[in-house]
């Protein structure tokens, strides 16, 4: 039958004859290719079911400051411990007997004068400086040979000026007036024997250590920043939420992907 075609008949038959082959081979490629997509398709949707039912499991780390400002009402009692110091007044009232002795200090100021009339005795040698004029108005004779001469009169004054050592044998007269202006510091025995009237209130400083229960009538109001450092575990399962239908969507979308239908 071949053999009555032309060159470019049979050349026509055998060109198609290949291409038919490749079209066949390419064929079988593809459903090979499709066979095996629809697997992995099958288990990528098998895997998405599996993530629909599974949980997510993390740990969130919080560190952050909490401003608080209301009012809390507490409603137990609360075991407190004290350890403080009570200060306080007490009234004392008594009457000290006082018979001692006490040095007291004593400012006295002294401004008078005092009149001296008596008679003093002088025992040791006095260095006086004198510083004076002594006048003179007298007549002189000069003897001449050794027997009495003429005398002629001298006046002048002749002035004086030496220490001189002296010293008194008798008893002084003294008449004076002494101006007296002194200050007096000093301490003075005193004797004292009393009774001194007190009335005073005490301060005391009582230490207590102790325990105690207290309760509360009235809310309480609190202002404070409440510092939170916490590390706390996750778990979400993804089964009870929104997300799950969607997982088993796109699995039922991924199974059907190679199928002809447009459900």
């Amino acid at each position: 039958m071949f053999k009555d075609l032309s060159k470019f008949q049979k050349g026509v038959i055998a060109a198609l004859s290949i291409a038919l082959m490749t079209c066949v081979g390419i064929i079988i490629t593809l459903l090979i290719v499709l066979k095996v997509a629809e697997g992995r398709l099958q288990k990528i949707g098998s895997t998405m079911d599996e993530m629909a039912v599974q949980h997510i499991i993390s740990t969130v780390k919080v560190d952050e400051v909490i401003p608080l400002n209301t009012d809390i009402t507490i409603t137990d009692e609360l075991t407190v411990g004290i350890n403080m110091v009570v200060e306080s007044k007490i009234p004392f009232r008594a009457e000290i007997p006082v018979s001692d002795k006490m040095m007291v200090p004593i400012r006295i100021g002294i401004k008078d004068y005092i009149v001296m009339d008596t008679t003093i005795r002088i025992k040791d040698a006095v260095n006086i400086m004198v510083d004076d004029t002594i006048p003179m108005n007298q007549k002189m004779k000069m003897p001449i040979f050794g027997k009495s001469g003429p005398s002629f009169p001298i006046q002048g004054e002749i002035p004086v000026k030496q220490k001189l050592h002296v010293s008194f044998n008798e008893l002084m007269n003294v008449h004076s007036v002494i101006p007296i202006d002194m200050l007096i510091i000093d301490t003075l025995p005193i004797g004292l024997k009393m009774r001194i009237p007190v009335d005073l209130m005490i301060p005391i400083k009582i230490p207590i250590k102790s325990t105690a229960k207290i309760h509360f009538t009235a809310p309480m109001p609190v202002d404070a920043k409440i510092p939170i450092k916490l590390t706390i575990p996750v778990n979400i399962p993804l089964e009870e939420t929104s997300l799950a239908a969607y997982f088993h969507k796109m699995a039922e979308g991924l199974r059907g992907l190679t199928k002809l239908s447009l459900e």
